[in-house]
């Protein structure tokens, strides 16, 4: 709930003026599956660990994947691909 804001506000500026909406819509999309999946595998994980008797292990792959994730950020943004689009230029119609 924290982060949403700022995610659509980065969903606005990287995708500039024009598919917005569609940009919402597939990153509600994937979202939503990546939720998904990630409950599952997580609780499937946990149930692991505890069986394995090493409980702490699936908490440890949880903060592993975090640090991938900022890893990965950081990378595109050294990259200069999380430049927001900048308003194109129309040039005038000629007759």
């Amino acid at each position: 709930m924290v982060t949403y804001p700022f995610e659509m506000a980065t969903i606005a500026a990287l995708g500039g003026d024009e598919m917005v909406g569609t940009y919402y819509g597939l990153y509600n999309t994937v979202s939503g599956i990546g939720i998904a999946v990630g409950n599952m595998l997580s609780g499937a994980a946990l149930d692991a660990g505890r069986a394995a008797g090493v409980p702490s292990l699936p908490w440890w792959a949880l903060a592993a994947v975090g640090i991938a994730c900022a890893l990965a950020i950081r990378a595109l943004a050294r990259s200069g691909r999380l430049v927001p689009v900048r308003e194109r230029s129309r040039e005038p119609a000629t007759a």
